[in-house]
């Protein structure tokens, strides 16, 4: 690279810094994270409008203590086997105790399920009010009785289905397991091993096999409301950025304002980015500025409109950033298909905490709303607001919810909480899920499981060896999303072969 080349990259840089000011640029740089070309493909064979909504539960969500065996405390039964691996109820004198109290667990029966189970007692109905105005939202209780959610159960990353003694002989597995940010990009990328393709998340992969392009206003289709995610990456797929509260635009450079000299300095901005160049750094770093201004101002105008297009009437509770974020989904899918012409969109949430090795349960103090039970009340919240907001907008068949996580936990405590695991139940939500059901297979909750027939393998602490694989449960999300060969769902998860079958059956086509 000549002396030149590099000189006029930095006077072009230098010259654009100036202009936006230290301030503006930092808001200003991130949102360059979108589609590197202007021009926008029709989408292919795909016929009106279907998101997918990840939230991810970072730090490991103790799943065991999400979905719980509920058939009858007698002896022997399945919630006498998870009452007694979690070390018993916790209590006031048993503060080690990881279980659940009978009567503390929400019932559900699931269809076709060999016994009963219980939610997390976070998962119930609940209220907001705001102003004056009261609205009831449904809890994850309700919705599972009303056929909305199924969870997937004991799933994680896998290379190929593995029995313990494959295990201890060394059969590939997934790379540094029970290690958060590990595990984290492997729910993220869909693909157990190293593969040129892990550069890519299955959210970026699918919507790329799908045929989907940016909007005509130059919109990605995979947007992220918590920040830079390897999820939504995809060959030529590069995430939107949009904060819960709204688009960041750049402070005082509105080309329509007369107050501050906004419009001067925005005549400014673009005469910069207009400027021609020879080096291709520069032409492109213009091109991609330019659209990055046009996507916000024109999502900003469309979310801030006078005449509430971009707003949802339902409430969402206060202080809960989970519950802020899918707010802001909610209102970016309604302006997505009634102002922009979407058809496929997947978004990105994230709620953290999770990681608890201690502080599990508070003494003295309710399970559903202390330790464990405050992330899942949050949860609940979020999602039964975000189910109203979609239920006002009419997009419940049109977008389905799941969860994420790093992985499970142990079954056996260390004290106040649990350690790091491997499989996990997860949660999937919408009119278009064959709800009421649990999916994959729910381990029998013992440590230093072994049993082939039903596959059952856990190892000293009830760590479970996943049964369900993230490439077959994201494999039936992508067949939903409208990839229905088989072969672009190989292509996509590369390792989705060495499994039985590519739809778990949990969505409705």
């Amino acid at each position: 690279m000549g002396r030149q080349t590099i000189e006029s990259r930095r006077n072009f840089i230098k010259r654009l810094g100036c202009t936006l000011g230290a301030a503006s640029a930092a808001s200003f740089i991130p949102q360059l994270a979108l589609m590197p070309s202007a021009a926008h493909a029709s989408q292919k064979n795909l016929t009106g409008y279907r998101a997918l909504v990840c939230i991810y539960l970072a730090g490991a969500n103790d799943s065991f203590n999400w979905l719980v065996p509920r058939d009858s405390e007698a002896t022997g039964s399945r919630y006498d086997t998870y009452r007694a691996t979690r070390g018993g109820v916790f209590s006031a004198t048993n503060t080690s105790g990881l279980a659940h109290a009978f009567a503390d667990l929400l019932p559900i029966n699931p269809t076709g399920a060999p016994s009963a189970f219980g939610l997390h007692p976070a998962h119930a109905d609940f209220s907001i009010t705001s102003g004056g105005t009261t609205q009831n939202h449904p809890g994850l209780q309700t919705l599972f009785n009303q056929g909305k959610v199924a969870f997937v159960c004991n799933a994680g990353p896998l290379v190929q289905p593995i029995t313990m003694a494959e295990y201890n002989a060394g059969a590939p597995r997934p790379a540094q397991l029970f290690s958060h940010n590990d595990q984290e990009l492997q729910w993220h990328i869909g693909i157990g091993r190293n593969d040129p393709l892990s550069r890519f998340g299955w959210g970026g992969r699918v919507v790329k096999a799908a045929g989907v392009s940016p909007l005509a206003n130059g919109l990605s289709p995979t947007l992220s409301v918590a920040g830079a995610a390897r999820f939504l990456n995809g060959d030529g797929i590069l995430p939107y950025q949009v904060a819960s509260g709204g688009v960041d635009l750049i402070d005082n450079y509105s080309a329509t304002s007369t107050t501050n000299f906004s419009a001067s300095r925005r005549a400014l901005l673009n005469d910069l980015l207009d400027d021609a160049s020879a080096h291709p750094f520069v032409r492109g770093y213009g091109d991609i500025a330019r659209r990055s201004l046009s996507v916000g101002e024109n999502l900003a105008t469309l979310l801030d409109a006078p005449n509430g297009a971009g707003d949802v009437q339902a409430l969402f509770p206060t202080g809960n950033t989970l519950a802020a974020q899918l707010e802001m989904v909610a209102r970016m899918i309604k302006i997505s298909r009634a102002s922009l012409g979407a058809q496929r969109q997947i978004y990105y949430v994230r709620y953290g905490s999770f990681d608890l090795h201690d502080g599990m349960f508070a003494a003295n103090s309710p399970a559903a709303t202390t330790g464990h039970g405050t992330l899942l009340t949050a949860l609940n919240q979020a999602v039964g607001a975000f189910w109203t907001a979609l239920g006002e907008i009419g997009a419940r068949n049109e977008v389905t919810t799941f969860t994420m996580s790093d992985f499970g936990r142990t079954l056996t405590g260390n004290g106040s909480g649990s350690d790091h695991a491997w499989g996990g139940n997860l949660m999937v939500l919408g009119d278009a899920v064959r709800g009421n059901r649990l999916y994959g297979t729910y381990p029998q909750l013992r440590v230093n499981a072994n049993d082939n027939a039903t596959r059952d393998y856990s190892f000293s602490r009830g760590q479970y060896i996943p049964t369900t694989s993230v490439d077959q449960v994201a494999a039936t999300l992508a067949r939903w999303m409208g990839v229905t060969d088989n072969a672009a769902l190989n292509s996509i998860f590369p390792l989705l072969g060495n499994f039985s079958g590519n739809d778990l059956g949990f969505m409705n086509p």
